[in-house]
């Protein structure tokens, strides 16, 4: 008896000893989970609204950055409202720390902002691209921001109260932000009003709120949207007539990647990254393209729509036909060679090889392959004679934010360059010169291709066109890679090289005048004049073609216009 009872008096004290779990109410679990929220993911948001006021910041200045700033906070509380029912807060709460932490990470190390474009790249990027972003920095600060706080979360108590005392509760508490937003307003409405106007992209940095929301909006395009339907067919007119006579004729659309223009010796960089094409006999350089979009999941299915940029959608562009499968249609033989993320679903019904993953020594390692794969198209069989082709070559280019990866040795001619995933911890410097040693070698693979396409002129008659999808940003204001709604995206991001080259007998088979070109070569293009452009090379006739976007239309002898 006398054992028992000693052990029975060691165990209540060794349960003294453990620690009591935190009690939070509903309502303060609210309040501090939104203030944690607020404070420590939303630097970006902050970021932003300080830099859309006008310096020296005076009062006023300050009055908005305090009212948006208890704006935020007052919408990080309605929006957790919604979800503070017991049994569902804590898996919410969890989900909206690591989603928050995540979203953080690439908005304050790049600028980057998490819209449905973001979204929708980020679910069409390959392994390969992934890896590059998510280095040690990545998981250690969502560990840190994310994990650790829902860790803190998942061991507090919750306590609420009967049903009509926490919804009464709520209630009072979403009465209370809105009084207080609405008094902001009222007593600060016209300063309020016209900054909310000219910075409405401020609000595009609000995390978890806009992502989440575009993460809906993109399911509820695609999960939501039933079952995929054939696309409806486009320029239904459209007829190539076959000549038996002529020349073969190939056409190479080279797709450049995350190129951006200003950083083209062609286009009067102050470095020699374009030496080779800068003497190409030929060559015809447009110094003046904007891109469709900022990003390749929208910009590549744009680039071969019929749409033009202010009315293309993925979604509308998805529901119908593409350039490549008008070319099909008609008789011209379409494909596309890959060495970068796939072609955005815009190759689904023609000819499709990624050479990514080839088995090469040289070219190829354990990141993936160089461009220089891509000759290896060249090597398919020509045309036959008065037949054409469309041969569609994507580059990885670019593609950051590991540039060093993308080019080799023989590239690499600006030292120091960045060697790093993590760009925004190199200076900015070796960053610049990281990616300048990615157009090095983006201008040795176009002048590769022009050599391989000069030996055979004498069989076909050739013509190169590269264009990028995007641009970049090289930390300019804080800012690093792409895909910035295109309203607010820096020029470097939408100004893109392009350029065209004509073998000796091209000009005269297709009835253009290169000294026209080059010319009229400073004009300003887009993506827009793709369609049409490729149309009018290939003597496709259709009354979808729009002879006023057609580059080469005003070049071309009279009766050879497709239109």
């Amino acid at each position: 008896m006398l054992q028992a009872s000693r052990t029975q008096s060691v165990f209540p004290r060794l349960g003294s000893l453990r620690a009591p779990r935190t009690t939070l109410s509903a309502t303060n679990a609210i309040l501090l989970l939104a203030l944690y929220l607020a404070l420590s993911q939303n630097h970006a948001f902050l970021a932003a609204v300080w830099k859309s006021l006008p310096q020296p910041y005076s009062l006023q200045e300050w009055r908005i950055a305090g009212s948006a700033t208890v704006a935020m906070y007052g919408l990080m509380i309605l929006v957790l409202l919604p979800l503070s029912a017991r049994p569902v807060f804590k898996p919410a709460a969890i989900s909206m720390l690591t989603i928050a932490s995540v979203c953080s990470y690439f908005m304050d190390n790049f600028g980057t902002v998490i819209n449905r474009s973001m979204i929708i790249n980020v679910l069409l990027t390959d392994s390969s691209e992934a890896s590059d972003l998510l280095r040690p920095g990545f998981f250690l600060h969502v560990a840190l921001q994310g994990i650790v706080p829902a860790l803190v979360l998942a061991q507090c108590e919750i306590r609420s109260r009967s049903f009509l005392r926490e919804s009464l509760n709520r209630v009072l508490l979403a009465g209370a932000v809105m009084v207080c937003i609405a008094a902001l307003m009222a007593t600060q409405y016209n300063e309020l009003a016209f900054w909310g106007r000219e910075n409405r992209r401020v609000r595009l940095y609000l995390n978890p709120i806009m992502p989440v929301s575009a993460a809906f909006g993109v399911m509820h395009e695609n999960l939501l949207a039933g079952p995929p339907q054939p696309p409806s067919p486009i320029a239904t007119d459209a007829v190539r007539v076959a000549k038996p006579a002529a020349r073969p004729l190939l056409v190479v659309l080279v797709v450049g990647e995350t190129a951006r223009a200003e950083n083209f010796q062609l286009n009067g960089y102050a470095r020699m990254t374009t030496p080779k094409l800068a003497q190409t006999a030929g060559l015809i350089n447009f110094p003046n393209v904007s891109s469709c979009g900022t990003a390749t999941a929208e910009s590549v299915p744009c680039m071969f729509s019929m749409l033009q940029r202010k009315s293309f959608s993925r979604k509308k562009a998805a529901k119908q036909e593409n350039l490549l499968d008008v070319l099909k249609r008609v008789g011209v033989e379409v494909s596309w060679r890959d060495n970068d993320s796939g072609c955005q679903e815009v190759c689904q019904r023609i000819d499709y090889r990624s050479l990514e993953n080839s088995a090469d020594p040289v070219l190829c390692n354990e990141n993936g392959c160089l461009d220089g794969i891509l000759l290896r198209a060249l090597e398919e069989p020509a045309p036959a004679a008065g037949a054409a082709r469309l041969l569609v070559l994507h580059q990885k280019g670019s593609h950051g934010p590991a540039y060093f990866k993308r080019y080799p040795e023989s590239a690499r001619h600006f030292k120091p360059d960045c060697r790093d995933e993590n760009v925004q911890r190199c200076r900015r410097e070796e960053t610049v010169n990281a990616y300048d040693n990615t157009i090095v070698y983006t201008d040795e693979v176009l002048a590769s291709l022009i050599a391989t396409l000069e030996r055979s002129q004498d069989q076909m008659d050739s013509v190169l066109i590269y264009v990028s999808d995007h641009g970049e940003s090289l930390g300019e204001n804080g800012l690093y890679l792409h895909g910035l709604p295109y309203a607010i995206a820096p020029r470097s991001q939408t100004h893109v090289p392009m350029m065209a080259w004509l073998s000796s007998q091209a000009p005269l088979s297709l009835g253009l005048n290169v000294e026209c070109m080059r010319a009229k070569s400073d004009a300003a293009y887009s993506h827009d004049n793709l369609f049409s452009s490729i149309l009018g090379i290939l003597d496709v006739k259709t009354k979808s073609y729009e002879r006023a976007d057609d580059i080469f239309s005003t070049c071309r002898r009279a009766g050879v216009d497709p239109a």
